[in-house]
């Protein structure tokens, strides 16, 4: 199915939140409870439909939930944190009911507020009088 776009992406997963890192555009990612159980079952290479079924057994769950899965895997490609990858086995099992204490929502919220941290290079740019990062200046910026 699909695995992490490992070429531009880190992933992680920190108090059951899912934290997905664009190292490339210095943008990062989360999602909801629910969402971040889905996105681990997608980049463990799980059916997509498999984890329909497991989300549909969740108490509440609504009747359009295949068709909201399909769109957050949709923004996940659009957003090219996922590439296709070959399929595993898995991706049915149960959920926790707490999981979807928050609802059935499926956002995928992107946040730039570290970008210049995440894009400075810890390598280069350094200065032993200016210490570290030391950012760079747009050409704007330049031009004063």
């Amino acid at each position: 199915m699909y695995k992490l776009n490992e070429e531009k992406m880190f992933f992680d997963v920190a108090d059951g939140q899912a934290i997905v890192i664009n190292f490339v555009t210095g943008m990062y990612y989360g999602t909801t409870a629910l969402g971040s159980v889905i996105l681990e079952r997608i980049l463990k290479g799980n059916d997509v439909s498999k984890i329909a079924g497991a989300v549909k057994k969740l108490d509440g769950c609504p009747a359009d939930i295949e068709s909201k899965i399909n769109e957050f895997v949709e923004k996940l490609k659009e957003k090219e944190i996922i590439v296709d990858g070959e399929t595993t086995d898995g991706g049915d099992e149960e959920i926790s009911k707490e999981v979807s204490a928050e609802g059935f929502e499926l956002n995928l919220d992107e946040f730039a507020e570290v970008q210049d941290l995440i894009l400075a290079d810890p390598v280069h740019d350094v200065d032993v009088e200016e210490g570290w990062p030391i950012l760079k200046e747009n050409d704007e910026d330049e031009n004063k």
